[in-house]
């Protein structure tokens, strides 16, 4: 005699399926994260090697502010550094929705990019890299942004924040894209993922590491300005 399953049965094992869906989504989706941003750490070594191949073809500088072509480096040094990668998914955030750029000057050039580069302090503007980069390990080269380059001047962490596109709106810019973690890559090279307070952090008002740059402000602190806290 053919036996069909009882209702009650059926219950159960649904039952069963929607607690191992409840229990195996969220580590697969933690997973597909964690592939991202370790996709996000290879796109930021690649980066950091068009920088250094860069700086290699022009006596140990980057990209400059040129006053008589009026064109900024710390703005345009996707387009710069292009042709040492030749490949523009290495400027795509894998978690970020903007998408990669077009391999076209206009494109590079007015793209602002998932990616930014610590323009002042890795002299940029100054000199050479090593100039004032005197512990290469401790010093950020480029890291997740929204904004394509820091800039010197209004050096406060109100300005930082607005340059990193961390606003509190936004789930996909800077360190809101890997779970509160940001990946930088250092001028020695080595990429790793810091969580937000760490990489902002740095009470330092002098050219010190590991941003290089002379702050005008105290020590970023939790509640003192508007702060991406998801």
């Amino acid at each position: 005699m053919k036996r069909h399953f009882t209702l009650i049965e059926l219950l159960v094992v649904i039952s069963i399926c929607g607690i191992l869906s409840s229990i195996l989504l969220p580590a697969l989706f933690k997973a597909r994260l964690k592939a991202m941003q370790l996709t996000c750490i290879g796109n930021l070594r690649q980066l950091h090697l068009a920088f250094t191949l860069y700086a290699g073809d022009w006596k140990g500088y980057l990209p400059p502010y040129s006053s008589q072509k009026l064109v900024h480096g710390g703005a345009n040094w996707a387009w710069l550094t292009f042709t040492y990668h030749q490949n523009t998914e290495l400027l795509d955030c894998p978690v970020s929705p903007d998408g990669p750029p077009a391999a076209t000057h206009e494109s590079l050039h007015l793209y602002d990019g998932n990616y930014g580069w610590n323009f002042d302090g890795c002299q940029g503007a100054r000199g050479k890299l090593t100039q004032l980069v005197d512990e290469p390990s401790h010093g950020y080269l480029l890291f997740d942004s929204g904004d394509p380059c820091i800039m010197y001047g209004a050096n406060t962490w109100v300005n930082l924040l607005e340059e990193l596109d961390l606003d509190w709106n936004s789930h996909a810019e800077g360190a809101n894209r890997h779970m509160k973690n940001v990946n930088v890559a250092h001028v020695d090279g080595h990429v790793i993922a810091m969580s937000l307070y760490p990489f902002l952090g740095v009470p330092c008002e002098s050219y010190a590491r590991p941003w290089f740059i002379e702050w005008r402000s105290s020590p970023l602190l939790p509640g003192a300005i508007p702060y991406p806290d998801h």
